[in-house]
């Protein structure tokens, strides 16, 4: 399930409870994070969780930039939510990639994240990631190639995820070991290594060689028209 960020503090929590109930019933697993703080959830005994695939902010003039400027969540999609009265009397609208008026409804919350979800990781509407006929569902989990279910393991799964929503950028093993498994795995950067040879068996002749190796630095993914 797709993981969302909720930023928040104490003048807000009310808002953020009903946001974090809109969030599950769109299908997002919502987790509240203090707009003061590190910029990640309390409570993973030390271990950084993986960057979330939503972050929606409620306060902190400041946080869009931060997030921005995070090595680990500089490019996940923001979703801006300000209060209409605020906005009124000309209120600070912060950066973000998508702006939403407080109150929040469900189906134009939903618009809004598709949008914001869309313009930094080419995610569609239907959270359906094709690259010729290589077809990754983002909702269900679910991969297949002409139509034909593939089948993978989790972490497989992850991975190819995260290459395939961000196309021709080259990531270390070291950075993949942090976005896609969120913690220093005991295995080391080998494991990357595995999972990516593991992956290019089960994608085939037609895809395999969409995962680049770099030389000395890492991988990348290329999508159509690379």
């Amino acid at each position: 399930m797709p993981e969302a960020w909720i930023y928040t503090d104490e003048s807000v929590d009310d808002v953020a409870s009903d946001v974090a109930r809109l969030l599950a019933e769109l299908g997002f697993a919502p987790r509240k994070v203090s707009a003061n703080g590190s910029l990640r959830p309390e409570g993973d005994g030390g271990a950084p969780p993986r960057p979330p695939d939503l972050a929606l902010v409620l306060s902190d003039p400041g946080l869009c930039a931060r997030l921005e400027g995070d090595e680990d969540l500089g490019d996940v999609p923001v979703v801006v939510a300000i209060d209409g009265a605020e906005l009124d009397h000309g209120g600070a609208v912060h950066e973000g990639h998508e702006l939403i008026v407080l109150p929040l409804r469900a189906a134009e919350l939903r618009a809004r994240i598709a949008r914001a979800r869309r313009r930094v990781n080419g995610v569609p509407d239907d959270n359906v990631v094709r690259v010729g006929s290589l077809a990754v569902n983002l909702a269900t989990y679910q991969v297949a190639i002409d139509a034909r279910p593939i089948d993978f393991t989790y972490m497989e799964y992850e991975l190819l995820k995260f290459l395939v929503t961000h196309p021709g950028r080259v990531f270390g093993r070291e950075a993949l070991l942090s976005r896609v498994w969120g913690f220093d795995y005991y295995g080391g950067a080998r494991t990357v290594d595995v999972h990516v040879r593991r992956v290019r068996a089960k994608l085939g002749a037609e895809h395999a060689g969409r995962i680049k190796t770099v030389r000395s630095v890492g991988y990348r993914f290329e999508g159509e028209g690379r």
